[in-house]
């Protein structure tokens, strides 16, 4: 059955570079095939794209002096990279734990620095990086689907070992470990239908260049194409409070039967119920409310928030045992690349519902 879809997003810019024209003649391919494989668009194959990657090394197109160095010494650094968010929110939702990522270098004998990027900062050269540009680290792990493909691409062509944490690259393959999305998103609407018998039920998406909203959005789709059910997905451009208010004033108004909303993360959650508050409508004797995350205050809330346990700790030590296994392995030894998926749990309160 054929999703009903809202796009409250804003249109996505490409980055681009001066140098793209170049590769484009030694590769013997378009500029504009530059363009998509350096900002890992679908629709190129995987010789071309193999090329491309190396003609742009060859050629320099991001410094190189950096990787060169970085291969021949160890600062016993490892980086992590966080998005940096336009808005701040005490709400907003992210189950990559940090103490997991620091405790785990600390065990392993290395040390961590942290730093967030913006919209602005993933325009420039990544290599531009404070902990790169100065050789502070041995190699970094990028958290989270807002990271732009053409901020990693930079960093993964410099020859600095990469692991991603919650997210994935559609074209180019990139160590990283995931969440257990669509299964977990699957489970928590499933309960939605078949506890609760609701037939009406909406799901607040982040944006769909993001594979944990795709993942996500996904399971939902599954438990409602299973109960021969309607699906209606309303994409956001990011995954806040403030977002998520906004979608569930919208999804009220487009679905004015709507019984149920699984949200794509527990800030949503939490904008969702904001919303429905704000025009007398009680969660969840009138509007069932679930998440994904469990968040430590998603317990606190009025009602306590029915979601899916992330286990955020685990992803975290899981991404650094595989980011130092890169850095101490032979450069020159070609590795299998690792896509590590890391289960999630269940967790039933009132906002659902349930006693």
């Amino acid at each position: 059955m054929q999703a009903i879809a809202y796009n409250l997003q804003k249109g996505i810019t490409v980055a681009n570079s001066s140098t793209l024209r170049d590769i484009a003649e030694k590769a013997g391919v378009s500029v504009s095939t530059v363009s998509r494989v350096l900002n890992d668009q679908p629709g190129i194959g995987s010789k071309t794209r193999a090329r491309v990657l190396a003609v742009a090394q060859e050629l320099q197109f991001v410094p190189n002096a950096a990787a060169r160095s970085l291969a021949t010494k160890r600062t016993r650094n490892i980086g992590l990279v966080n998005y940096k968010w336009a808005v701040p929110s005490q709400f907003v939702a992210s189950s990559l734990d940090s103490v997991g990522i620091d405790e785990e270098c600390q065990r392993l004998g290395y040390h961590l620095l942290t730093t967030l990027v913006g919209e602005q900062a993933m325009k420039r050269n990544a290599l531009q990086l404070p902990m790169v540009r100065e050789e502070r680290v041995d190699g970094l792990i990028l958290a989270g689907p807002a990271i732009k493909p053409s901020f990693i691409i930079e960093l993964y062509n410099s020859g600095l070992p990469v692991v991603l944490l919650d997210n994935r690259l559609r074209g180019t393959d990139i160590d990283c470990v995931l969440h257990e999305n669509e299964t977990g998103v699957y489970r928590v609407t499933q309960h939605l239908i078949q506890e609760h018998q609701h037939q009406v039920i909406a799901f607040l998406s982040g944006p769909d260049t993001w594979l944990s909203s795709r993942e996500r959005a996904a399971g939902y789709h599954s438990a409602l194409a299973e109960a021969s059910l309607e699906p209606h997905l309303f994409l956001m451009p990011d995954t806040t409070v403030e977002t998520g208010m906004k979608a569930m004033q919208t999804a009220l108004i487009k679905i004015p039967d709507l019984t149920a909303v699984v949200a794509v993360n527990d800030a949503v959650a939490v904008g969702a119920m904001r919303a429905c508050k704000a025009i007398g409508r009680s969660v969840p004797e009138q509007i069932a409310v679930v998440g994904f995350d469990n968040i430590g205050w998603s317990e606190l809330h009025d009602p306590p928030l029915t979601t899916v346990h992330a286990f955020g700790e685990d992803m975290g030590r899981q991404a650094v045992r595989r980011l130092i296994e890169l850095i101490e392995s032979d450069p020159n030894q070609e590795h299998a690349r690792l896509r590590l998926r890391v289960a999630t749990r269940l967790i039933i309160r009132r906002s659902c519902g349930c006693d």
